[in-house]
Parts: C-alpha cells; structure tokens; sequence
C-alpha cells in the first residue's frame, strides 16, 4: 500500500505547480541567452561565463559559452560532446555530470510543459508573490540527490528568470535567463544577492 501511495503522489503533481509548467511549454526549437555564475569550492571568487542555451527536444540540448572563453557543450541521447578551441572534443555520458543532467531534465521537462515528467523525478514545490513565484526541485531518487540538493526555477509571469542548482558540497551555479541575462551582476557577487536579483525578474 505504501509503494503504491507513493507511486501515485509521483505521478500526481501539485496542482498549482502543474498549472505554471503548461504555461512555460515552448515551441521547439528554443533557445535564450544566459549569464551563469558559478560559487565553487575550489576557486576564490565566482566564475561568471555567458553565452546561449539551445533546446531542441526532450534529449537535445545545446550550451555555448561565448565569454570567458568559447565552448560548446551538445547533449544528445544522453552523450556529452564539449568542445573547446584548441583542444580535442571531450565525449562522456551524461550521468557522469550531475549537474548537466539535473539542467537537461528541468529544461526538457519545463520547456516541454511536462510537470508529471518532473514529477517522477522531482518533489515540486511553488511559492507564488504576486506575478513572481519560485519553483523548488527536490531530488526523489538517492542517486541524484547524493550529488544535487536542490533545483530551484525563479520566474516572473509565464517566463522563468534563473535556474539555481545547489550541490551537497556547497557548490552552486546561478544562471540568469533571457533579458535578465544582460543584467548588471550585484557587488559583491553572493548567492542571496543573486536570489534577491532572480525573485526580481528582469
């Protein structure tokens, strides 16, 4: 009885949260601008790069970094090609990256409208503030949530404005979207800087 209660809550999302996740479904192909920032242990200041995310279906996405450098990471089929100039092209599976695998699943499932395929993977939760609302991913499966604390969208209306993911070491990646991509960065650059930045919306 437990398993299938439990089956049934996956498949069932919230009813609020499945309501934002059909208004967010896009046309294919899709792409925006970002601006990401990276907090990560090994370094003593964030990373920042900008560049272009390109959606082309549930297995097909594109992340081109234009600034610091240029690199183009293709995700199809559940294989990784990055490929840096003056450097030979990197293939891997994408279940060795957390961190693409979590972007790659809440951008297929939002861009898609899909809130039961999130749903399977994730337990959702919606805070809305008048036109701005934040939807929180928690990982369901321990494999996933070894690496990934949680997956946090910020959106204003129907268009999301940054993607938070947060690692279990303390590591987290900020990306702001679209129009808010072209946004002057807060001084100093902190994670509750950005989130005051990304509950904002552009």
């Amino acid at each position: 009885m437990a398993l299938l209660l439990a089956s049934l809550s996956a498949a069932a999302p919230p009813p609020d949260a499945a309501a934002l996740i059909a208004r967010l479904k896009r046309p294919l192909p899709a792409a925006t601008a970002y601006t990401e920032v990276r907090f990560l242990h090994q370094l003593t200041r964030p990373l920042i790069l900008h560049g272009e995310l390109d959606y082309d279906g549930a297995d097909k996405l594109g992340k081109r970094v234009d600034m610091p450098y240029r690199e183009t990471t293709e995700i199809s089929g559940g294989r990784v090609t990055m490929t840096r100039a003056g450097r030979a092209p990197r293939h891997f599976d994408l279940e060795r990256a957390p961190d693409l695998k979590a972007l790659m699943d809440g951008f297929s499932a939002l861009l898609g409208g899909d809130a039961i395929a999130l749903q399977a993977l994730y337990t959702l939760s919606l805070v809305n503030n008048a036109a701005a609302w934040t939807l929180t991913l928690t990982p369901r499966d321990t494999t996933r949530a070894a690496h990934l604390r949680d997956f946090v969208i910020d959106g204003v209306k129907a268009e999301p404005s940054c993607f938070t993911l947060r690692q279990n070491n303390g590591d987290a990646s900020v990306m702001l979207l679209g129009t808010l991509a072209a946004t002057k960065l807060p001084q100093p650059i902190t994670p509750a800087a950005l989130a005051t930045v990304c509950r904002a919306g552009p």
